[in-house]
């Protein structure tokens, strides 16, 4: 089965092929022009099912079986409320500090933002604060839409992974929150962990759905 993959994000599908290992993974861009998906729920699970739901009605023509899967993830900082959580990949666009941010009082951010600027308006965050760490988890969510012998197959696969962020210096090499964050049962930040894609939040969604995809009997997996 042909696994479809809702986002144009080079590091993140690397990640998803690595670990759907035997599964043929492409980007929605081997199928269509680049799209713009509007993420207005407010769970992880809501923004997932959208975007999957928008690429699978879009690839409708195509001949075969199919399966589209949109990934959702972002860090939970426990000092700031499970900030920035949805807006993981928005936070530096919201202009206002950690109290605001702790109160709710802050204008729903719509700018996608590199990780260098995200990192740092958590750095920021928690200077403010007057904190080095706090407890954290990644969360990932996977929302599949298949079709399978003509039935369309939904479900939703939520992983997490805790630990806690720490003033830590950058790596413009790493992805995401990486370098901010230490695995429960590590001493190392994610970025420095080999076995990163058999711990990680993504990691731990991704193996149910695989496991789910495997009893339909869409794959041969070695």
């Amino acid at each position: 089965m042909q696994i479809i993959f809702s986002s144009n994000n080079a590091k993140k599908l690397q990640e998803v092929q690595s670990i759907l290992s035997g599964f043929n993974v492409k980007s929605y861009r081997a199928f269509l022009d680049t799209i713009d998906i509007v993420e207005n729920g407010v769970t992880f699970e809501e923004n997932a099912h959208l975007k999957a739901h928008s690429i699978y009605k879009l690839l409708e023509g195509i001949e075969g079986d199919y399966c589209v899967l949109a990934d959702d993830s972002g860090i939970c900082v426990d000092a700031l409320n499970a900030m920035p959580g949805i807006y993981s990949a928005r936070f530096a666009s919201i202009q206002e500090g950690a109290q605001e941010i702790l109160q709710g009082c802050f204008a729903i951010p719509q700018k996608e933002c590199s990780d260098t600027l995200n990192n740092l308006k958590l750095l920021a965050c928690l200077e403010e604060l007057g904190i080095t760490q706090s407890s954290a988890s990644f969360v990932c969510v996977i929302a599949m839409h298949a079709r399978v012998k003509g039935v369309l197959q939904q479900r939703t696969f939520r992983g997490e992974c805790e630990g806690k962020v720490f003033k830590a210096p950058l790596n413009p090499q790493a992805f995401g929150y990486d370098p901010l964050f230490i695995p429960k049962g590590y001493t190392l930040s994610m970025d420095h962990i080999q076995e990163k894609n058999s711990i990680s939040h993504r990691f731990l969604a991704l193996q149910q759905c695989k496991d789910f995809l495997e009893s339909l009997g869409t794959a041969n997996i070695p």
